[in-house]
Parts: structure tokens; sequence; C-alpha cells
């Protein structure tokens, strides 16, 4: 197996999981539930959000083929439920009509205490806003693709490349959750409701086409 292969296995992973993941978009979004934590307390937060999202990845990958056996699971069956869920997300996102962003953060900075951040770091920041059912569909549908049938060594090295390309996920979610918040404070209200609801728009075209591959599988469809 040649270099070609190894950066072949890693590209792919990363082109397929980023716009699902989204990390600089879900940065910004679950950053705005932090504001009115101090920065020790924010820096710990973060850390264990990416922990979270690193180990929903890594776990995904690896439990993978065990979960789709267990439940008699089918990948486009996890695609279809994936998107639908994100279409969801994308469209909870759209019809908040919340003044404006800053009005947002003004209440969630009211109401925040780290006591309350607590109970919502795995359930909903980590899991699913960030690392979601898209994520994990995307992750098993990496999986089956990149399997190297009668060859456990190709396949194993494979495997990394994912592990590898989640890693780089998170790396860039522990930037962007990092360094928003100053990013944010440079940005006007309005400036910040557009970023939102642009994110929120192609969260839901996503999970379209997420749910269009999983049908064109199931029914031996040319949509796309």
């Amino acid at each position: 197996m040649s270099i070609h292969d190894f950066a072949y296995s890693f590209v792919s992973s990363f082109i397929a999981l980023f716009p699902v993941i989204n990390p600089i978009g879900s940065g910004f979004i679950v950053g705005g539930f932090l504001e009115g934590l101090d920065h020790n307390q924010r820096k710990a937060v973060i850390k264990r959000i990416v922990i979270n999202c690193l180990l929903i990845g890594v776990g995904s990958l690896v439990l993978g083929h065990f979960i789709l056996l267990l439940f008699n699971l089918e990948i486009p069956v996890i695609q279809v439920g994936g998107g639908l869920l994100i279409c969801k997300t994308g469209l909870e996102w759209l019809s908040d009509s919340g003044s404006s962003s800053s009005d947002v953060t003004d209440e969630t900075t009211s109401k925040i205490s780290m006591k309350n951040i607590e109970s919502k770091i795995f359930y909903p920041l980590s899991f699913p806003m960030i690392m979601g059912a898209g994520s994990i569909s995307v992750i098993f549908t990496l999986m089956a693709t990149l399997a190297a049938k009668d060859n456990l060594l190709k396949t194993g090295i494979n495997y990394a490349m994912i592990v590898l390309a989640i890693i780089a996920m998170c790396t860039i979610l522990f930037i962007i959750l990092s360094q928003g918040q100053k990013i944010t404070k440079k940005l006007s209200a309005s400036g910040n409701m557009i970023i939102n609801k642009l994110i929120a728009f192609f969260t839901f075209c996503i999970g379209i086409q997420i749910i269009v591959t999983g049908i064109s599988k199931i029914f031996h469809l040319q949509i796309l």
C-alpha cells in the first residue's frame, strides 16, 4: 500500500466528514452557549466537548460493525435516519425567530452557570449539535467503503486514516471554540445572525443530500 493510498484515504475521509461535522459552524454555534463562563471555566468545558466528540467519532468507528450487526442495520438506512435528524436541526435553527444573536446571548448569559452548563456538555452540545447521527452515519459509510476484503492490514491502515480525519475535525473545532469569542465580538448583531442563518441553511441542505444518497442506494437509483 503506497503513500498515495494513505493520502487518498485521509483526504476522502476529511472531505466526507467536514460538511457534516461542520467544525467551524458548529464551533460558533456552540460557543454562543459558553458566553457566560469565565476563561478557566470556558477552557475546561471546551476541552470536555472536544474529548466527547473525539470519543463519539472513534467509538462509532470501532464499534460500527458490532452496532450494525446487533440491530441488523444497513448503511443507507443510517444515512436516511441521520439525514432526517440533520434536516430537523437545520429547520429549527432557520425557524428560530429570536430578534438577534446578541439577544440570545444576553438571555443565555443571564441564566448560565457552570453547574447547568455541565449537564449540557455531552447532550446536546457534543451530541447531536456537533457529532450527531449524520456524522456517525458518514463514519459508518467510510468504514464500509474503505474496508479492504481479505486484507486486514490495509483495512486497519484505512481506519487509522479515518481516525486522523476525526482528530483533524476535533482540532479545528478546538481552535474555533477557543478563538470564536474574539471573532464574534468583532461582528455586529446582524452579522452574527446572518452567519447563524447561513449555517442553518447549509446544515439543512447537507441533511437533504445525505437522505437522497441513502434513498438512491436503497432503491438503486441514480439521483445525483
